[in-house]
């Protein structure tokens, strides 16, 4: 073989090879962008002293949570859906206690 011909054969396979790179690097990040702007939910629940307890969604990531529907349950039962008037019909029903 020819000094050319085997610097073409290199070149080649060098080309071949930076596209493989670039086409997986490529894929690799586009995925890394659809992980980075996910919403991440998160529930948090408080039930402090001589205040009111509730319960807290909280979007902890960088992308859009669209919630489409809630629902309020106790023990099986539905109640409504989650918005003030069913929260209120649920605290109808609780019976009060003191904590002291």
């Amino acid at each position: 073989m020819k000094a050319e011909t085997v610097t073409a054969i290199c070149a080649v396979v060098i080309a071949v090879a930076s596209l493989v790179v670039s086409v997986y690097q490529t894929r690799a990040m586009r995925q890394h962008n659809r992980h980075s702007v996910r919403p991440i939910l998160q529930l948090h629940q408080g039930w402090p002293a001589g205040g009111r307890a509730g319960i807290r969604l909280i979007n902890s990531g960088l992308g859009p949570a669209i919630i489409v529907d809630g629902t309020l349950t106790v023990d099986g039962e539905v109640v409504g859906s989650w918005n003030a008037p069913s929260v209120d019909r649920l605290r109808e029903r609780l019976a009060m206690r003191d904590l002291q």
